[in-house]
């Protein structure tokens, strides 16, 4: 997998396994114009019975970087994205954080 991943067409796909396909939501994030790390976003929803449920969405870096590896344990030392005024010192490569984990408008993940 790489930067040119993409959500596999079919929910029938192994990438799918214990997931469920909520891409029919309207789904917004709640971060600063010019925003490229968006890692969570809100739905909310009128249900049949009148209820309303407001949904979490977070970006699955699991899927990505898997327990134990170096990745891994070099992110959970710094254990967060450091926002300075000129620089950020980000927890995870762009290719992540930015890109693949990033849950970016228009981009199915």
């Amino acid at each position: 997998e790489g930067h040119d991943w993409k959500v596999p067409t079919s929910t029938e796909d192994l990438g799918w396994k214990g997931r469920r396909d909520l891409r029919d939501l309207i789904v917004c994030s709640i971060d600063p114009p010019g925003c490229v790390d968006i890692d969570d976003a809100l739905h909310a929803r009128k249900l049949p019975n009148g209820n309303y449920e407001v949904g979490v969405h977070i970006a699955d870096v699991s899927h990505f970087v898997k327990p134990n590896n170096a990745m891994d344990k070099e992110a959970s030392q710094r254990g967060t994205t450091v926002y300075l005024v000129d620089k950020r010192i980000d927890m995870l490569p762009m290719l992540l954080g930015t890109d693949l984990c990033s849950l970016k408008p228009y981009v199915e993940r």
